[in-house]
């Protein structure tokens, strides 16, 4: 069993959006995002599907033409290869879980590279 506590994980970067990613496997991976007002993710797009929770804070989440905005306890599932993008309204920290772990991530070098996860689940 691995616990997380969410809110005490989260950094902020005033000059882009932090991530952390916290545990991956061949079936997940759970990623992390402390975002300060006005800071984002640009349209992209995974081989996963997704699911997006706000934690904390109000995000704007934006697919196929439509925009959503997600407060603390809401959760959006988006399918595989849809092109999306965040906005954070306030301070946001949000949680990420791609199911599979993604084979193609287009912001995959602005992203993930070189972080390591907190947890390698087998």
């Amino acid at each position: 069993m691995h616990l997380f506590n969410l809110l005490e994980l989260s950094q902020f970067n005033d000059g882009k959006p932090n991530v952390q990613l916290l545990a991956r496997s061949g079936y997940a991976r759970q990623v992390l995002f402390s975002l300060r007002a006005g800071q984002g993710l640009r349209e992209h797009t995974t081989s996963s599907q997704i699911a997006v929770q706000v934690i904390s804070g109000k995000l704007t989440f934006e697919a196929e033409g439509k925009g959503q905005t997600l407060t603390p306890s809401q959760l959006v599932m988006l399918e595989a290869s849809v092109p999306h993008s965040v906005y954070a309204e306030s301070d946001t920290i949000m949680l990420l879980t791609m199911m599979p772990d993604p084979q193609h991530h287009s912001m995959a070098a602005e992203l993930f590279d070189k972080i390591e996860p907190m947890v390698e689940i087998s």
